[in-house]
């Protein structure tokens, strides 16, 4: 079967090939209203419509005079020409309407012309579509069928499939011309339009082959992660629906690729020490197929949609919990509590706040500088995977009062005034919170007495200890 992959053929509103192809008259030959003059396309004119088929061909008034149709031949006039243009005075306003939708698709196969040179029919100006073709389709010995023979090259479009069209149009930005001039690379079609001589069309370039070195490879030009709309602005006419993954990215997931790349590979270090969000580039190290892709998967990973053509918004929500863990020996750090710990969530009491913002005060930690370990070596204080079995052992600890403890109820003292943090942690020497020792029921004593609050002896040790 011929591949047909390019519409050719647009037509007046209106005209109808199918109803013509089968009327009562006979079958109608493509050269009885497209004349051809040295292989040439005419546009079909009155004498194509008129005489044996609808009648008598209108007489054109002179200038000045409007044109008088008869009811019963209007409808054959509007098949063509708009009412507007025909109930004017000047005869040039009775153009045609726009065209409609295809009727025809164009099958010839780069594969079968693979020796004719691109320029021959993709020349840098317009030409007409047949002037391009008489060279070789003139009947002559070895080479192609002759013009005339229409349904050679043009097949009819089925109107019930989708016609086949490029989904990420760059029509509106791509400069041909542009490309040409930069490099001898630029100016072979063969660079961007990879042809396969097995394939029966000639295929889209992918953002793989603009990436290439000396192309936009962020160095001679703008990397293709960078800005999408750059180059894609134009909506293609079919909808545009891309899968999303229902997940927010995963540093487990990526674990078995990432385990021996710096964490600051993907994530860039700020000088005041805050840490910045992977990048495009960082993603298309590993997905560069699928950023390239027409139907693109990962982009939904983080962003609303994936429509190249649109301003996309990170809008992917974090994971609700972290899956690293800090550790940290509270015996080095002998600042306040409550500047590191000074964040509650719905979930987390006395967090840390996000960020490095806890550990960037003078004397401490710092991008260059400052007390080891530095933010860029991320694996001195961040474990992965730390929270979940740091989570894991503090609920399932004997006597764990984690489930029903909630510090806000308990910040401040019998004097009324701020409870301090060691007045029930009295030792800090573990190295993290996992080795940290747990309050010792002597600091709940003074008011857990029977008379301020529910006293620590009876059968109601189930309200600060749940069964497991």
């Amino acid at each position: 079967m011929r591949a047909v992959f390019v519409v050719l053929i647009v037509l007046a509103s209106g005209f109808d090939h199918a109803k013509h192809a089968t009327s009562t008259q006979d079958a109608l030959a493509c050269a009885h209203c497209h004349a051809t003059t040295k292989n040439v396309l005419a546009k079909p004119g009155h004498a194509a419509c008129f005489g044996k088929c609808h009648g008598p061909t209108p007489v054109m008034p002179a200038r000045g005079k409007k044109l008088v149709v008869e009811p019963q031949r209007e409808r054959v006039c509007t098949t063509c020409h708009t009412q507007t243009a025909l109930a004017g005075t000047d005869k040039r306003a009775f153009a045609v309407l726009p065209p409609s939708p295809a009727e025809f698709v164009l099958s010839i196969g780069h594969k079968r012309h693979a020796a004719v040179a691109c320029a021959q029919c993709h020349p840098q100006r317009p030409a007409a579509t047949h002037v391009r073709c008489a060279n070789c389709h003139d009947g002559g010995a070895g080479k192609g069928p002759t013009m005339a023979l229409c349904t050679s090259c043009h097949l009819r479009a089925d109107p019930t499939q989708p016609q086949p069209e490029a989904r990420l149009l760059v029509r509106s930005t791509f400069s041909h011309g542009k490309h040409a001039a930069r490099s001898t690379a630029g100016a072979k079609c063969t660079t961007c339009h990879v042809v396969d001589t097995d394939a029966r069309e000639l295929p889209h370039p992918t953002a793989k082959t603009c990436s290439i070195a000396g192309c936009h490879d962020a160095k001679a030009g703008f990397p293709t992660t960078a800005a999408c709309t750059r180059c894609h602005q134009d909506v293609p006419a079919i909808k545009f629906v891309v899968a999303r993954p229902d997940k927010a990215f995963s540093h487990t997931k990526h674990l078995p690729y990432v385990a021996f790349v710096a964490c600051s590979t993907c994530h860039p270090i700020a000088k005041s020490g805050e840490v910045g969000l992977a990048s495009h580039a960082q993603c298309a190290s590993c997905h560069d197929d699928d950023f390239g892709s027409r139907d693109p998967f990962t982009c939904g990973a983080c962003h609303d949609a994936t429509e190249p053509w649109r301003k996309l918004i990170p809008d992917r929500p974090s994971l609700p919990k972290s899956e690293f863990g800090t550790s940290l020996d509270h015996g080095k750090h002998a600042a306040a509590c409550a500047s590191c710990h000074s964040l509650t969530t719905p979930t987390t009491q006395l967090r840390p706040p996000r960020g490095h913002a806890a550990c960037t005060g003078q004397g401490c930690h710092a991008n260059a500088g400052g007390a080891p370990p530095s933010f860029t070596f991320c694996a001195g204080c961040h474990d992965l995977g730390l929270a979940d079995r740091r989570e894991g052992q503090r609920i399932t600890a004997r006597w764990s009062v984690r489930k029903q403890f909630v510090h806000a109820k308990h910040e401040r003292g019998l004097d009324g005034n701020a409870l301090a943090c060691a007045a029930c942690h009295v030792d800090l020497s573990g190295r993290d919170l996992l080795s940290l020792a747990t309050p010792p029921k002597s600091t709940c004593a003074p008011c857990h007495d029977g008379q301020v609050s529910f006293k620590l002896t009876g059968t109601a040790c189930t309200r600060c200890h749940p069964s497991r």
